[in-house]
């Protein structure tokens, strides 16, 4: 049996479906009760409701498992303090495989989540648990959070580029998913350390340039500012951390870009990954 956790956010859902078309068993932990019935909807799972700070939680959701993939919700200012008590549950239940979710570069360390992400890494490593760490690239798939205004208005609201040079690397969450279902199903993934990177870094020019050849319709930019994206942000309940967490991430975007290399990926799924053109195209007609 395989322990999802953060099992109830787009990328613990996109896990769980790879997983679930191996035939896998699946245990997903989430943070509140109500949400059972919907990660339920996937599949035929085991749900398991509580809190990762909660030690006895956790070590009752170990029981029966021989892997775990270990999701941590975004920007959480107690990562580290979770990571740890997942990591020393594990070992504890004699888990066969742990895989942990960071990030791409978490060696950059003017990032918040990339601080602490790394911390996680360093702990995972010296726990002499058998262990993957996975670092995604940006998903695609954030972008559909203002799919509404990009394909009904052809507005594209975006905190990433506000310099010409400024390249990103996106990858398909689709991708990430069938990637994570090799590395938990197939041996020979042990100790590694993978870079998942779709196949371009693009400018802002290159994401215009997709989507309007796909929505067949000139696409104008928005990028609010610091000081409107928090207001937004103060809207949906979201809190100083995360707020402050992300306007970092995107000012470090901004300087540097956030570039990757799509080798890793390509070798572990066996073809090349997603483009960004083809995602565009894809969703356009998924949402018919």
């Amino acid at each position: 049996m395989i322990l999802v956790t953060g099992a109830n956010g787009q990328t613990g859902r996109a896990i769980i479906k790879a997983l679930l078309s191996k035939g896998e068993k699946i245990r997903a932990f989430v943070h509140r009760s109500e949400q059972i019935e919907q990660i339920k909807s996937l599949g035929d799972i085991e749900v398991i409701a509580g809190d990762m700070m909660d030690e006895k939680t956790v070590d009752e959701a170990m029981i029966g498992v021989n892997a775990v993939y270990h999701i941590c919700s975004a920007l959480n200012p107690y990562e580290v303090e979770i990571g740890k008590i997942l990591i020393n549950s594990a070992k504890s239940a004699n888990v066969e495989h742990f895989v942990y979710h960071s990030v791409l570069h978490s060696v950059l360390q003017d990032m918040p989540h990339h601080q602490k992400k790394l911390m996680v890494e360093q702990y995972l490593v010296n726990s002499q648990l058998p262990y993957t760490i996975i670092q995604p690239a940006v998903i695609m798939q954030n972008i559909l959070e203002a799919w509404n205004l990009l394909s009904q208005k052809g507005i594209f609201s975006q905190k990433f580029f506000t310099k010409e040079d400024t390249r990103m690397c996106m990858v398909d969450l689709e991708d990430v998913a069938e990637a994570v279902a090799i590395i938990l199903t197939t041996p020979g993934h042990i100790s590694a350390t993978y870079e998942l990177c779709g196949p371009e870094n693009l400018s802002l020019e290159n994401m215009l340039l997709a989507m309007e050849n796909n929505f067949g319709h000139e696409i104008k930019v928005v990028t609010p500012s610091d000081e409107e994206f928090a207001a937004q942000m103060k809207k949906f309940g979201v809190g100083d951390f995360k707020i402050n967490g992300l306007l970092k991430m995107f000012n470090h975007y901004n300087e540097y870009g956030f570039v990757g290399n799509a080798n890793v990926l390509s070798w572990i799924l066996g073809r090349k990954p997603t483009d960004f053109s083809s995602f565009i195209s894809r969703t356009i007609k998924e949402r018919r």
